[in-house]
């Protein structure tokens, strides 16, 4: 796996990106077989709400794309010095776990599966557990600058 060659990345959780793979399999194939072939927790198609959570469901995928694609593009395009604060990261502190979490919600609600807004719980919880032990690192690495970021951007919600 290469390095990234930016002062501003400290370091990620050991068996960040294989946890993150299964996480990803077991959302997918629980949504799968949940939304499309037992359908034992899914209400779309006996409560015809296709009209109201699809469209719910598409904005919410068109967010997270967003804020996936803007997070790269502020953190590995640009010539970042210091905390990486300006651009989406101005607006909320973790935009790339956001956007992937997003992701799995607006799939989840696309469909009504309440099979997969369980283990999209999981993975929120997951994902929160990562962004405290990134922040960590970040506080060690550039103490009050880091602080004085995290007083100002809020970790989940955007400002």
């Amino acid at each position: 796996m290469s390095k990234h060659r930016h002062e501003h990345l400290t370091g990620e959780k050991p068996g960040n990106h294989r946890n993150q793979m299964i996480l990803m399999i077991v959302f997918l194939a629980v949504w799968i077989i949940d939304s499309f072939l037992l359908r034992i927790t899914t209400f779309l198609f006996d409560m015809n709400l296709i009209w109201l959570n699809v469209p719910i469901g598409v904005a919410i995928l068109i967010v997270a794309v967003y804020f996936m694609n803007a997070s790269h593009k502020d953190l590995f395009d640009a010539k970042v010095e210091g905390v990486a604060s300006e651009g989406v990261y101005g607006r909320v502190r973790h935009p790339m776990y956001l956007g992937t979490f997003l992701i799995y919600l607006g799939l989840a609600i696309i469909t009504l599966s309440l099979a997969s807004i369980v283990v999209w719980l999981i993975t929120f919880v997951y994902y929160n557990t990562l962004a405290n032990y990134e922040e960590n690192l970040l506080e060690e690495h550039f103490g009050n600058e880091y602080l004085e970021y995290k007083k100002k951007v809020r970790k989940w919600i955007p400002v």
